[in-house]
C-alpha cells in the first residue's frame, strides 16, 4: 500500500502542475490584499465569505514595508476596511502575474479620525507599471465614513511578467509644496477574459460624432477605468450574483440616473427564473450576468403617440478631458417582437445621433439573444468646461414608428480611457475644511508638542466657527427683513414701502387663483432667495442676454455644480403671464437633445423667473458675425461643416415639435437669436412663449387661427395675411434662417437698396438666377461644395416660398440638409473627381453683374441687374400678391412696418433678438 501511494503522489503533483497551466473561460481566484492587516496572517469577510490576506510578509510585498508605512485600525463592519496602510514614502507591491487583460480594484475608507491627522493632508498617487491611475488622490475629500471602491482595467503585454503597483504620498502645492500621507486600504487583483473589453476579432468601437465613423483602440496602451456599471431596469446586483466567469462586478441599479420620463421596469414573462438567455460566441456569458439581460427599462404600454413624445434619458458626472466608451448591453424580450424592423430606436450620446435605427432582433439575430453596442465620445478638456471638476454625459433612446412604438435597454456601462500619456488620474474636488495644522512629523511620532497645536487649533477654529455662524445669522435676519418689509421696484430700482408690496402681494393672489396650476412635479420651482443666491442677487456682471422678456443672468444652483440660465421677466416688457405660463406648460412636458431644457421656474413675490440649462455658447446669430454690428467681434466664425451640423440639430428639434410630440407644437418664433449653442456646438431650439398647440389630426381643421405674433423678417407671410397658424408657418421662419447661416445677414436690412431688404426674396432671387454663391459670406470661400450649395439653396428656397402647400415638411428638411451633407463629405473626400470648392467674392454688398452665368467667372461682380428679378419668375411679392413686382414687395414691406408700429401686430416682432 505505501509502495502505491508513493508512485500515486508524483501523478497527482504533475495533474495539478499540468491543470494549473490550462486556460479557461472560468477566472483564476482573484489576489485580495487588505493592506495592514496583521503580517503573514489571513481574514474572512464575514459578508461575502472571500479570505483576505495580509500585504506585510508574501513575496510580493516590498522589504521597506515597516520603515515607511505603518498599520491603522478603522471603525469599520466589514474586510478590507478594517484596517489600512498609512504611508510618508513609497511603495512598490510587485506581482508575478501571467500577461493577459487584469481588473484592479482600490478600496478606502475615509475615516478622518486616522492619527489624528486632518482629511487633506492624505494624498495618494499610483503608478501601475507605465499607467498614471491616481495623481495626489485623496478619497478623504468631502467623503467621510463612505467606502469607496475604485476599478480599473490594463493588459499586462507579453514579456512583461510583473504588475508593480507604486503607491507614493502626494504633494499639496499651494502657496508652497508640502508632503502629504498616502493611504489604502485594500487592492484585489484578478484575471479576466481576453476580449472583455478589447476583441481581437473587432478591435473597432465606434466613434460618437455625427457621422459615426470607427474608434481604433490600442490593447498595448490603453488604460480603462469603470465609470459606471448599471443594470438598467433591474435592482442592485451584488458581487457574488455577477457571472459564472466569477469576476465579481458590481452592477448598480439605474434609478438614480434617470433624468425626466423614467418609464417603467420590465421582466420577461413568465418570470426571470424561467428565462433562458441564449448566449453567442460574440457575447459570451461572461460579458453581463442573466440577471441584467433578464431585465429592461421600456417606456411602457402607451400608445405610439405618447411614445413619440418622449426620450428616456440617462445623465451621468463624468471627468473632463477623457475618451469614455459607452457600452450598450442590449436583448429583445418582447413578446410582442416577432421579427426585424419592429421595434427600432434612436441612439443619442451627448445629444450626437450615433444610432439612427438601433433593432435589437435584426443586430442580435432572434429574442433572448444578448448583445452590446460599444460607442467611444470625446469630451472637452476642463479649459473648455470652465474648469468644471465634473461634467454630465448624456445617453438618451428615442423610439421610431414602427409595429413597437418602444425603448429597451438592459445594461449600460461607462469606461473612461486613458489618454495619450497612459493617464487615468484627475485632480481632487476642492476641500471643504480648514487646514488647521502644518505636518512636520511622520505618524509614528506622536509628540505632545503636536497634540497642544491640535487642541489650540480646534479651540481657535471652534471660536472662529461660533463667529461666522454669528455673523451668517445677523445677515439672514437683515436679508429677511429686507425682503418681506419691502420689495425691489422694477422700473425704477427702488424699494417700495410693505403696505405697497401688500396690495401687490394680494393682486397677484388674485391672479394666481384665476390660472391654472404650474406643473411643479414636472419641473422643479425656485423661491426668489434661492434665485437671488444663483445670480448674487441679479449682479449686472452676470447679464449674459437681453431680449424682450427681460434680460437672462448665468447663475449656479445646487451649490454652485450646475450652471444655469435665468430669464427674468422685466416689467416694462409687453410680454407677461401668458407668455410665461405657455414656456413652463410646453418645456416642462418636452424632451429632446435639440431643446433647450427648462430646468424650473419661480414666481415668487410678482416675480416671473425661467431657469433653463445653460448654454455656454450663446446664439447662433452671435456666431454669423454680421457686418451691422450685431454680431460679436470676438465670438468665433463657424465653418460651413459646423453651420450644416447646427442647421440639421434644430431641424431635428423642430420636427420632434411638428411629428414627434404628444400633440402637434408649433414654435411661432423661429429666428437664429432663438437657436442656442452649446458647449460641443449642438444646435438647440429654445423660446416657447409664442409656441401654439397645432390643431388635432381628427378635426379635419389644417390651422389655427390666431393673433399674429412672431418676428419682422421671419413671419410667415400667409399666417401674417390671413391669421391662419400651421406648422409650415416655422418651416417659412426656418428657410429664413438657412439664407441667414448662409449669407451672414440679418433677415431684414433696411439700410440695404430696396430689392435686397428682405433676405428671403433677395435670396429666392439669387437662387433662381444662379448666382446665389455672391452673396454668401466671404468667410466660407473655398469651404462650400458646389453640390451642397445647390442643394441647400434649394432647400431654403423651398421653405420661404409664399404658399404653405409648396413648402417642405420639417422631417422633409433634415433628411434633404442630410442629404446636403453628405454631398459636402464627398465633395472633400473625392476632390479631384468633384469641381473645387465654391469661391465667394470679397465683396458682397451689390448684387451680381448682369452678364455672369452664376458660375463663377466674374469681371465685375455686383452691378444692378437683380432689380429685374421679376424677369426670372420669382415670387418676390412676399406680403403681397404675386406680381413679382419690386415695386410691390416694398410698398408692402414699408405698410407692414406701419402694422407693426400701429400696435396691429405682436409689439415685440420688430426686435430681432431672443426674449
Amino acid at each position: 500500500m505505501k509502495n502505491y501511494i508513493k508512485l500515486l503522489i508524483p501523478i497527482i503533483l504533475w495533474n495539478i502542475i499540468v491543470l494549473s497551466c490550462i486556460k479557461s473561460d472560468a477566472l483564476d481566484t482573484p489576489l485580495l490584499i487588505n493592506c495592514g492587516l496583521p503580517k503573514s496572517t489571513r481574514s474572512e469577510s464575514p459578508l461575502d465569505g472571500r479570505v483576505w490576506q495580509s500585504d506585510d510578509g508574501p513575496a510580493f510585498a516590498p522589504s521597506n514595508l515597516d520603515s515607511v508605512s505603518t498599520n491603522v485600525s478603522e471603525n469599520a463592519d466589514d474586510l478590507p476596511y478594517k484596517v489600512g496602510r498609512v504611508l510618508w514614502s513609497d511603495i512598490t507591491y510587485t506581482f508575478s502575474i501571467t500577461p493577459g487583460p487584469i481588473f484592479i480594484r482600490l478600496y478606502f475608507f475615509p475615516n478622518v479620525s486616522s492619527n489624528n491627522t486632518p482629511p487633506h493632508l492624505f494624498s495618494t498617487s499610483l503608478l501601475a507599471n507605465n499607467y498614471t491611475l491616481l495623481h495626489n488622490f485623496n478619497p478623504f475629500l468631502n467623503s467621510v465614513q463612505e467606502t469607496k471602491q475604485y476599478e480599473f482595467q490594463l493588459i499586462l503585454e507579453n514579456g512583461e511578467n510583473n504588475l508593480k503597483l507604486t503607491f507614493s504620498p502626494g504633494r499639496i502645492i499651494n502657496n508652497n509644496t508640502r508632503s502629504t500621507f498616502g493611504y489604502i486600504n485594500g487592492i484585489e487583483i484578478e484575471s479576466i477574459p481576453e476580449g472583455l473589453y478589447i476583441n481581437e476579432s473587432n478591435p473597432n468601437y465606434l466613434y460618437a460624432k455625427y457621422p459615426v465613423s470607427e474608434y481604433s483602440l490600442d490593447q498595448n496602451s490603453t488604460a480603462f477605468q469603470t465609470a459606471y456599471r448599471l443594470n438598467v431596469g433591474g435592482e442592485n446586483v451584488d458581487r457574488n450574483d455577477d457571472n459564472p466567469g466569477g469576476m465579481k462586478r458590481k452592477w448598480e441599479a439605474d434609478e438614480d440616473y434617470v433624468m425626466g420620463e423614467r418609464g417603467i421596469k420590465l421582466q420577461p414573462d413568465p418570470g426571470f427564473n424561467n428565462l433562458e438567455i441564449n448566449y453567442t460566441k460574440k457575447t459570451p456569458a461572461y460579458v453581463a450576468p442573466k440577471i441584467v439581460y433578464g431585465t429592461r427599462r421600456s417606456m411602457g404600454d402607451n400608445s405610439p403617440d405618447i411614445n413619440l413624445g418622449r426620450n428616456i434619458t440617462w445623465t451621468f458626472e463624468v471627468d473632463p478631458g477623457f475618451d469614455y466608451v459607452v457600452r450598450l448591453h442590449l436583448c429583445e424580450l418582447g413578446a410582442n417582437v416577432t421579427g426585424i424592423l419592429q421595434r427600432v430606436m434612436e441612439v443619442y450620446i451627448d445629444g450626437i445621433l450615433v444610432d439612427p435605427g438601433l433593432d435589437i432582433w435584426a443586430e442580435a439575430g432572434g429574442r433572448y439573444i444578448p448583445m452590446y453596442k460599444d460607442f467611444v465620445i470625446s469630451l472637452p478638456p476642463p479649459a473648455i468646461t470652465n474648469n468644471a471638476s465634473k461634467v454630465a454625459l448624456f445617453l438618451a433612446l428615442h423610439p421610431l414608428p414602427y409595429l413597437v412604438t418602444d425603448i429597451s435597454l438592459s445594461g449600460l456601462e461607462i469606461l473612461k480611457l486613458s489618454d495619450t500619456t497612459r493617464n487615468l488620474a484627475v485632480p481632487n474636488p476642492p476641500y471643504t475644511g480648514t487646514d488647521t495644522t502644518s505636518l512636520n512629523q511622520t505618524p509614528s511620532h506622536k509628540s505632545s508638542i503636536r497634540k497642544i497645536l491640535f487642541v489650540i487649533g480646534g479651540v481657535i477654529s471652534g471660536l472662529l466657527l461660533v463667529s461666522v455662524l454669528l455673523l451668517a445669522l445677523f445677515r439672514r435676519r437683515l436679508q429677511y427683513n429686507k425682503l418681506f418689509m419691502s420689495t425691489k421696484s422694477s422700473s425704477k430700482g427702488q424699494w417700495l414701502p410693505a403696505s405697497v408690496q401688500s396690495q401687490s402681494s394680494t393682486a397677484t393672489t388674485k391672479a394666481n387663483s384665476s390660472r391654472p396650476s404650474l406643473p411643479s412635479d414636472l419641473c422643479r420651482r425656485f423661491s426668489l432667495s434661492e434665485i437671488r443666491v444663483a445670480t448674487c442677487d441679479f449682479d449686472e456682471d452676470l447679464v449674459v442676454g437681453t431680449g424682450g422678456f427681460g434680460k437672462v443672468y448665468k447663475g449656479c444652483i445646487d451649490d454652485g455644480a450646475i450652471s444655469v440660465a435665468i430669464k427674468r421677466l422685466n416689467s416694462t416688457s409687453k410680454q407677461g403671464e401668458h407668455e410665461f405660463l405657455t414656456e413652463i406648460e410646453m418645456l416642462s412636458r418636452l424632451r429632446h437633445v435639440h431643446l433647450v431644457s427648462l430646468i424650473g421656474y419661480c414666481e415668487d413675490q410678482g416675480e416671473m423667473i425661467l431657469v433653463y440649462e445653460y448654454m455656454p455658447r450663446g446664439t447662433l446669430r452671435d456666431h454669423l458675425n454680421y457686418k451691422d454690428t450685431k454680431g460679436k467681434d470676438e465670438n468665433e466664425v463657424l465653418s460651413w461643416k459646423q453651420r450644416l451640423m447646427i442647421c440639421i440639430g434644430s431641424a431635428r428639434g423642430l420636427d420632434y415639435l411638428h411629428a414627434g410630440a404628444k400633440q402637434l407644437i408649433i414654435h411661432r418664433d423661429v429666428k437664429s437669436t432663438n437657436i442656442l449653442l452649446d458647449d460641443k456646438w449642438t444646435a438647440k431650439v429654445s423660446d416657447f412663449g409664442l409656441s401654439k398647440v397645432g390643431p388635432a389630426s381628427d378635426t379635419g381643421v389644417g390651422h389655427v387661427s390666431t393673433v399674429v405674433k412672431g418676428s419682422f423678417g421671419y413671419l410667415d407671410p400667409e399666417y401674417y395675411k390671413r391669421g391662419q397658424l400651421t406648422e409650415k408657418s416655422d418651416v417659412f421662419s426656418f428657410g429664413v434662417v438657412l439664407f441667414e447661416v448662409l449669407c451672414a445677414r440679418p433677415a431684414i436690412n433696411v439700410s440695404l437698396p430696396k430689392e435686397q431688404v428682405n433676405l428671403a426674396n433677395w435670396g429666392r432671387a439669387c437662387y433662381k438666377k444662379g448666382t446665389l454663391y455672391t452673396i454668401v459670406d466671404p468667410n466660407l470661400s473655398g469651404q462650400i461644395a458646389p453640390e451642397c450649395l445647390r442643394k441647400f439653396g434649394e432647400i431654403a428656397d423651398m421653405c420661404v416660398r409664399s404658399h404653405r402647400d409648396e413648402r417642405p415638411s420639417m422631417r422633409d428638411i433634415v433628411w434633404s440638409l442630410e442629404f446636403a451633407l453628405t454631398l459636402q463629405q464627398t465633395a472633400e473626400k473625392n476632390t479631384s473627381n468633384v469641381s473645387p470648392m465654391v469661391k465667394i467674392p470679397s465683396n458682397t454688398t451689390d448684387v451680381a453683374s448682369e452678364g455672369d452665368d452664376g458660375d463663377g467667372g466674374l469681371t465685375n461682380p455686383y452691378k444692378e441687374n437683380m432689380t429685374q428679378s421679376s424677369g426670372v419668375g420669382v415670387d418676390t411679392g412676399e406680403f403681397g400678391s404675386n406680381t413679382g413686382s419690386t415695386a410691390t414687395t416694398n410698398s408692402t414691406i414699408t405698410n407692414y412696418n406701419m402694422d407693426i408700429k400701429s400696435g396691429s401686430v405682436f409689439s415685440e416682432i420688430l426686435d430681432p433678438r431672443a426674449r
